[in-house]
């Protein structure tokens, strides 16, 4: 990384900047999400979802029946807005909610049919969407970003 100064000029500003960001990787890495993200939302609009409910619906796909504090930590949502999105979600008949049978307090949230079939429906578009992305990028560096994130991960955890 190349050191940058955080000051500014003399005159109270900085009329050219330093470019510090350039180099701020909790910066790159939300622009990367975000753009990433972006192009999905496009995608989404055709369906009639949202990208917090494509979140919540890729999830309950990826790790199977979950409670909301389950999906909470795998999406990395906050409690009341997945709260939300699942009770959306459960009146479009994208997913059910059963009380659990180890505790009566858990809600247990599954994809329906129709979840399936929703997601089946948007995940070709998704991974489209990921190789552009990703275009030019060697499967060892892959490799080695997912290792470095999932590092940087652990750090970060309390």
């Amino acid at each position: 990384m190349t050191e940058k100064s955080g000051g500014s000029s003399k005159s109270g500003g900085s009329s050219t900047g330093d470019q510090w960001l350039d180099d701020y990787v909790p910066y790159l890495l939300y622009r990367a999400s975000n753009k990433m993200n972006a192009r999905i939302a496009n995608r989404l609009k055709a369906t009639k979802i949202n990208l917090s409910q494509w979140r919540v619906i890729s999830v309950l796909r990826s790790y199977g029946t979950l409670s909301m504090s389950e999906i909470v930590d795998h999406s990395l949502m906050e409690q009341p807005t997945v709260s939300r999105i699942v009770t959306q979600l459960c009146d479009d008949g994208i997913v059910t909610r059963t009380t659990s049978e180890v505790d009566s307090r858990v809600m247990e949230i599954t994809l329906t049919q129709t979840g399936d079939d929703l997601f089946a429906a948007i995940y070709p578009a998704a991974l489209r969407h990921q190789d552009i992305a990703l275009s030019g990028i060697s499967k060892k560096d892959l490799s080695f970003l997912a290792e470095i994130l999932a590092k940087i991960e652990r750090n970060i955890e309390p």
